[in-house]
This record gives structure tokens, sequence and C-alpha cells, in this order.
């Protein structure tokens, strides 16, 4: 009995395994898409579709939107000011808060663009029952805790401290050759 609820086990975390392996290839692919389609990433582009639903937002709204920490938008959001896609502009009622809209560049872009993956993701899972929800919470909770130690609740987007990381290995790389 021992040997067969090890081998059902093993055989469900090879299942899982590749699931979690699926979604991660279905991430790199929208994360590759983006940057060869539009010239940058997969969190550059959740935040240009966030402001297509809702534009005019402060730096923190659109952190909440995008489930992710302040700093990590404000970084992805300078990206896309300097390249001319978001537009920073005065708050009329605070003028120390700014706010953020698509320019028409922006919202071109997004025309042409199919949805975030990030925002697939937060559909499919809205679409879910309550309960369903939080069960795969308390299961990628569990999962999750086996792997790494507990941290801030907003993580960066997706895919913007592998950029960095990249980056450094391509800096790293040139150095050298030299």
């Amino acid at each position: 009995m021992g040997v067969k609820r090890d081998r059902s086990a093993m055989d469900d975390a090879k299942a899982i395994l590749n699931r979690v392996r699926q979604l991660v290839r279905v991430l790199r692919s929208f994360e590759k898409q983006a940057q060869s389609r539009f010239g940058f990433g997969a969190a550059q582009m959740f935040i240009l579709h966030v402001l297509r639903h809702e534009d005019d937002l402060s730096l923190n709204e659109l952190a909440d939107r995008t489930a992710t920490d302040q700093s990590s938008a404000s970084l992805a959001v300078g990206k896309l000011v300097s390249d001319g896609y978001i537009r920073r502009t005065p708050s009329e009622e605070d003028r120390r808060q700014v706010r953020l809209s698509l320019t028409a560049k922006g919202r071109a872009v997004v025309r042409r663009a199919p949805p975030a993956a990030q925002e697939r993701i937060m559909e499919s899972v809205q679409a879910m029952p309550p309960s369903d929800r939080a069960h795969l919470m308390a299961l990628l909770d569990t999962l999750m805790s086996g792997m790494a130690p507990t941290g801030d609740d907003r993580p960066p987007m997706l895919f913007q401290e592998e950029q960095k990381g990249r980056n450094a290995r391509k800096k790293r790389a040139r150095v050298a050759k030299a």
C-alpha cells in the first residue's frame, strides 16, 4: 500500500509539474511576443491594457490594478512614458499627484495587441466560483511554502526582475569578451 501511495503521489507531482511548465511556457511566450512585436515586455503590456480599461489612474491605483508593488509599477511606467505610450499629467485635485493615461501611440498598440497574459489569468480566476478561488489560493500557498520563504504580498511585475538579470548577464558577457 505504501509503494502504491508513493507512486500515486509521484505521478500527481509529475502531472502538476507539467502544468506549471505549461503555465511558464505560456507566460514566456507572451513575453517574447510582446518584446518582438512591440519592443517591450509583458509587464508594460499589462499596464497598457489596464489603462485601456481604466484610463487616468494614479501610480498607486495602477499598482493595485496590476497586483504589484508601487516601485515595480513605477519602473515599468517610466519606460512607457519615455517611449511615448503613457502620459503623466498633474492631478487637478492635488498637484503633487500624477495621473497616468494612454497616449494615441499607447492606444494604437493596445488595439493591435492580444490581451496580456496577466489579464487572462486574472479573468480566468475571477470567473471561478469563490470557493474554487479560495481553494486555488490555499493550494498555491502550500506549494509556494515548500519552495521559497514568504515575503511581500505584492511581488514585482512578471518578468521584470528577469529582464534585469538578463541584461546583467549580457553586460557580464560583453565585459568578459573585452
